[in-house]
């Protein structure tokens, strides 16, 4: 009997105890939870005056951005060439469509909506598409591109890793002008970083799943010239 009613207060004592833990881990969510909304209102609360310059400082470092890649010409055999095109190609086509049916969707006011009269250089056909940022998106989105396809396919070149930082660079100064400009709330260029970033990882992984490196499509140079696939 003592030994059947020792087991009765361990096993009491055990429950108490997972009871416990999971209404502490309930409480911890609940506090995570309020934190996050309360610094989402504080990222909506902050917002600059447009600036036209800035905008158009933003527009050049997404070109930059989506430039990057054609650095790989330097670094990748000329048999990756069009495995590589039509895996950025296809990358930064479903980058865009995303970035096109998100703001349509969800419609967001600009920072500058609000302004009487509406700031010179801006267009009013895009006064609710801020959410996510466009411009943040596809620029992660090449980046993460860059650093995917380097990492998995030329992880020794220094030319492309170098090339890496430099996109990441240029993608995080595209966000923050977006939002030093005028055009976005910060939450809008967080929510492209992420988007893009994941689309931008996505891309490369597929392509090297459906065409691994040793077994892609080849372009053939020399007396004959052709194009073999292999399968």
């Amino acid at each position: 009997m003592r030994f059947v009613s020792v087991l009765s207060v361990s096993f009491d004592t055990d429950t108490l105890s997972g009871g416990r833990g999971i209404l502490m881990g309930k409480k911890r969510i609940l506090v995570l939870t309020l934190l996050f909304f309360l610094s989402v209102s504080g990222l909506y609360a902050l917002h600059f005056e447009y600036n036209e310059n800035l905008s158009k400082a933003s527009d050049v470092t997404l070109a930059m951005t989506m430039a990057t890649p054609g650095l790989l010409v330097f670094e990748a055999p000329v048999s990756d060439y069009l495995a590589i095109g039509g895996s950025y190609g296809a990358t930064m086509g479903t980058a865009y469509g995303v970035r096109t049916v998100l703001k349509q969707t969800i419609q967001v006011e600009r920072p500058y909506v609000n302004d009487s009269p509406l700031p010179e250089g801006v267009d009013p056909s895009e006064n609710y598409e801020s959410f996510p940022s466009g411009h943040t998106l596809m620029a992660f989105a090449s980046a993460a591109y860059t650093q995917t396809l380097t990492s998995l396919w030329y992880p020794d070149s220094q030319v492309m890793s170098v090339a890496s930082i430099v996109g990441w660079t240029l993608a995080t100064t595209t966000a923050v002008l977006r939002v030093a400009s005028g055009n976005h709330w910060p939450t809008d260029v967080i929510a492209g970083a992420a988007i893009g970033s994941a689309l931008g990882f996505l891309g490369p992984y597929l392509t090297d799943k459906l065409f691994p490196h040793d077994d892609s499509v080849q372009i053939l140079a020399g007396p004959m010239v052709g194009m073999r696939v292999t399968f």
